[in-house]
């Protein structure tokens, strides 16, 4: 099982695992694929940040990425 953790910047997250990057965009954080959004916000912003910014409950992401065969990391459950 791969891990994730969400701790770090989405930027980060999309250089490890670049799956990462469609994964956020089917669940609503469509900006992902705006050019340059990724080098931009995406250097500062974490996946739970960007999760309270669109209103998208946070159990649905890490249940999404548990789906995709990842481990969840860097958030207070």
């Amino acid at each position: 099982m791969r891990e994730v953790d969400f701790s770090k910047t989405l930027f980060d997250l999309v250089v490890e695992h670049p799956e990462i990057k469609e994964i956020m965009s089917t669940l609503g954080f469509t900006a992902i694929n705006k050019p340059g959004m990724l080098q931009t916000a995406g250097r500062y912003m974490t996946i739970p940040k960007g999760a309270q910014m669109k209103k998208i409950p946070l159990e649905k992401i890490v249940q999404t990425f548990e789906n995709q065969g990842f481990l969840v990391k860097g958030i207070d459950k």
